[in-house]
């Protein structure tokens, strides 16, 4: 049985499938795929800001404490989970909604691949390859 992964590339890029006018973001920042089952899983392309996720607050007496982030290379999360690329704050339900409605406007046209815009595609170390049911990017067996 084939599974269909759907990618979303989020990006600074005007070829980004969702496009973030931030300069904190990356032109190729993350991308999200949706697993056949349902579930998020986001991958940083290895930006210079990162994708950060938002973990509790520190346990303190200080009512105002500023919240935790935590780095995110690899990741599943939830759609309302607080997120941050660079220093944009979001959750993928914003996001998700963004693509579809640039999806639902006559005239946009499909983002294609960074790397066939002349952009520089993100460098990948050793062998990988992208899970087909989770859309986990993994080390390769030899």
């Amino acid at each position: 049985m084939e599974v269909e992964l759907k990618i979303y590339v989020i990006g600074r890029s005007a070829f980004a499938d969702i496009v973030l006018a931030d300069e904190s973001v990356a032109p190729r920042h993350a991308e999200v795929v949706v697993a056949d089952d349902g579930r998020y899983h986001v991958t940083d392309c290895a930006t210079a800001t990162g994708t950060w996720r938002r973990i509790a607050a520190p346990e303190s007496g200080d009512a105002v404490a500023p919240p935790l982030w935590e780095p995110v290379r690899q990741a599943f999360v939830l759609d309302d989970e607080p997120l941050r690329l660079g220093e944009h704050l979001c959750t993928l339900r914003d996001l998700l909604g963004m693509a579809a409605e640039s999806a639902a406007t006559p005239g946009v046209q499909p983002a294609v691949p960074a790397a066939s815009a002349g952009e520089a595609a993100p460098r990948v170390r050793g062998r990988v390859e992208r899970d087909a049911k989770t859309g986990e990017i993994v080390r390769k067996r030899p």
